[in-house]
């Protein structure tokens, strides 16, 4: 039995130590963003309180509806960016923890300015987030899922999953966790770091992966 990947990750501290990571990064690096719904439960109680008023407007009712419903993979206006995640091979990676805008402001910058080649995988889902926050997108990128879906283009819906734990769970295990964990308050939990931290050196291999089959018989 193939033993899982061990990643090993950090996870900076001070904004100081934070661009210091950043700065550090080489010119090829694997990105991921963890999110969350940036409302907290006793938020959702008062919504919930607040559409028993029947003297609500259509609109403020349907705003209601839509901050009750959210989840962690909605539109970036119910949402919080809670962990980037970056590798710069198979096995290590930082996780940066957004639990404040400076450190949020940090990371959006470096994503839009670098000229750092960046590998996402389905990257509409992060980039939305980007583009939401700060009106750019980066500048050098891969998309690693779309690059998969050519690769693969299978006419059989079973055979043509291009998730990313379906392509690399071999390499790395089970990594998934429960949804439950994607809330504000386990935005410092170790757990979800790692989970982080094996979503970006993923990410990594799979570009690996995808490189070395396309220039195998070159």
């Amino acid at each position: 039995m193939i033993q899982p990947i061990q990643v090993i990750y950090q996870v900076p501290k001070t904004l100081y130590e934070a661009n210091q990571f950043l700065q550090s990064l080489p010119n090829l690096i694997a990105c991921d963003f963890e999110t969350a719904v940036k409302y907290t439960p006793a938020q959702l109680e008062q919504f919930k309180k607040d559409l028993e008023n029947d003297n609500l407007s259509k609109l403020d009712r349907i705003a209601l509806q839509s901050k009750l419903s959210a989840t962690a993979l909605d539109h970036p206006s119910h949402v919080h960016l809670t962990h980037f995640s970056v590798a710069w091979s198979e096995s290590d990676a930082y996780v940066f923890v957004l639990d404040s805008p400076a450190i949020t402001r940090l990371v959006l910058n470096f994503l839009t300015t670098t000229t750092r080649t960046q590998i996402w995988h389905n990257a509409s889902f992060d980039f939305k987030h980007i583009f939401y926050h700060t009106g750019k997108f980066p500048l050098n990128y891969e998309d690693t899922q779309i690059r998969s879906k050519c690769l693969v283009n299978h006419v059989e819906i079973d055979k043509a999953k291009t998730g990313l734990k379906q392509l690399m769970g071999s390499y790395y295990g089970n990594w998934g966790i429960s949804s439950d964990n994607f809330t504000l308050a386990q935005i410092h939990e170790p757990h979800v770091h790692h989970y982080a931290a094996i979503d970006a050196c993923a990410v990594y291999k799979l570009h690996n992966h995808i490189e070395n089959y396309l220039t195998k018989d070159s």
